[in-house]
């Protein structure tokens, strides 16, 4: 073999070697860890940076720590002012309270990144310095001109050695923001974040910011929209039931009820677009907001469209949870005419948000800024670049959805399957929504079967989310709206079908005969 031969085939052989090593890196080098989120608005001067979120990476290869400051709008890549504030466990006498708004705060290292866009690269004060550093005006007094600065979309990021700042693996932080000349914005505002270097854990409070979980992937196959959603029908009974399977509901939510019931009613099973292994609508224009609840409303025109085309008269819905809830309702208010009545199985009508500029976490938000906070906080910062993983560990759990275990297992890894792109839209679109606000309007009849749990199931911490959701908000309701009535099941959970069938069968029964015999004027 020639020598120039061989060189190009060891030179090869590298490439390949170098491309297997460094793919890995490649791969996770997108991954970050939320550490905090920050309200929008809340800064010294709204033309300077607003903090939306601060998430970090260890490349533990090189050793560097990458934190990520996620802004509401756009960096002025020009200029700007970014510092990381960190405490690492140094006693008193060498730590100061930070300058900004989170006050309280004592830190002993402060990463500095004061700066400006030259032709090679930022300029400005750019390093790592301690507190006498800062005493004395230099705040980059310990390591000059040691950071990795970039600006990518709505972020800043900083890249800085670890050792540069402590040779511990914990460490307390906050971030400020602000111009290259003054602070602006503090995230937190009170506390602090935790690191650990020493701890993985996989999947959990993780994005990653090369995902776009808001856009469906171009090889996708949609649902045209003249086209009508996968609708099934059976029974011969001569009432009709249109039902309406949720997101969190499983392929077979409403078999069950349906072999049992049969020769009673005449079903239609109206499947959401992108559920259960059916294709999805278009996405909405970029930029739309979630609150014009865009699959939300074309579902609502699929069910009018059935019952137009079928010539059925006032037929009852039967909706599980989001999108099914939401559209039946709004059906309901907007088209009394054409529907008979509402039955909404094992669902919760509207998520509740705490204002984010109350610490206390007692003033609900205004429904007037629910849509923003969805759109630029939740959707923008969070859902947009969620790793399927990280979705996964922090969806509703298992045991919400059955008292049988296998029952509830199988539900879950069917409404799992969904692709994460077509659970965030519908689930950012539930959050923006309150359909309750126009309860007043209703002309008619709502029946909700609400799972009523058990004792021991309540008590778990792991289950908090249960009771206000599915009992407490219930209870704000009822004495409001005498169109509306709640029927609890006991032992039962979301699947309420399928866990107490007789008490739910019976309970829609005579809520359809009673409706029947209104009708008739009975």
């Amino acid at each position: 073999m020639s020598q120039k031969r061989q060189s190009d085939r060891i030179s090869k052989i590298l490439l390949v070697w170098l491309v297997i090593v460094s793919a890995p890196a490649i791969a996770t080098a997108q991954i970050y860890t939320v550490l905090t989120f920050d309200a929008k608005g809340d800064g010294r001067d709204p033309s300077l940076a607003d903090a939306a979120q601060l998430a970090y990476r260890y490349d533990k290869q090189q050793d560097l720590l990458w934190f990520r400051i996620a802004l509401y709008g756009v960096p002025n890549e020009n200029a700007f002012g970014v510092n990381i504030v960190i405490d690492t466990g140094a006693d008193d006498a060498t730590r100061m309270n930070w300058w900004g708004g989170n006050k309280t705060f004592k830190f002993d290292r402060l990463v500095t990144a004061w700066v400006t866009r030259g032709d090679k690269g930022y300029q400005g004060t750019v390093g790592v310095g301690d507190v006498a550093g800062v005493n004395a005006k230099q705040l980059n007094n310990l390591h000059q001109n040691n950071l990795q600065i970039r600006v990518e979309g709505d972020s800043i990021v900083i890249g800085v050695k670890r050792t540069d700042i402590t040779d511990k693996i914990k460490m307390n932080v906050i971030a400020a923001v602000g111009s290259n000349e003054q602070w602006n914005d503090d995230l937190p505002n009170a506390g602090s974040a935790a690191i650990d270097l020493s701890r993985t854990t996989p999947g959990v409070r993780e994005i990653d910011v090369g995902r776009n979980n808001l856009e469906l992937p171009k090889e996708y196959g949609t649902l045209a929209d003249h086209l009508p959603p996968l609708i099934t029908s059976k029974g011969s009974g001569k009432r009709t039931l249109i039902l309406v399977p949720g997101m969190y509901s499983g392929a077979t939510s409403f078999d069950s009820f349906i072999a049992r019931n049969q020769t009673q009613y005449k079903f239609f099973l109206v499947t959401p677009p992108g559920i259960n292994g059916t294709p999805s609508r278009l996405m909405p224009t970029p930029g739309a907001s979630f609150s014009e609840l865009s699959w939300t409303r074309s579902l609502e025109r699929d069910i009018l469209n059935l019952i137009r085309t079928e010539k059925l008269t006032k037929p009852m819905i039967v909706a599980e949870r989001q999108p099914g809830a939401q559209a039946a309702i709004e059906l309901a208010i907007e088209h009394p005419d054409q529907i008979g009545g509402v039955v909404l199985v094992g669902t919760n009508l509207v998520q509740s948000f705490f204002s984010p500029k109350d610490p206390t976490r007692k003033t609900p938000l205004a429904f007037s800024d629910r849509a923003g906070f969805v759109d630029e906080s939740w959707a923008a910062k969070w859902f947009k670049y969620v790793t399927p993983e990280t979705w996964k560990n922090g969806d509703l759990a298992k045991q919400l959805l059955s008292v049988d275990p296998a029952r509830a297992l199988t539900a879950w890894d069917e409404l799992e399957s969904a692709p994460l792109e077509i659970k965030v839209r519908y689930l950012c679109e539930f959050w923006a929504s309150d359909v309750t606000r126009d309860f007043d309007k209703l002309r008619v009849p709502v029946l909700a079967l609400v799972p009523g749990f058990d004792e021991k199931f309540l008590a778990d911490p792991a289950n908090g989310f249960a009771k206000p959701a599915f009992l407490d908000s219930w209870e704000t309701l009822v004495p409001k709206n005498p169109q509306l009535e709640l029927v609890k099941i006991p032992n039962a959970r979301m699947l309420v079908l399928d866990d107490q069938p007789k008490l739910a069968d019976d309970a829609i029964t005579m809520f359809v005969e009673l409706i029947s015999r209104v009708q008739k004027g009975q």
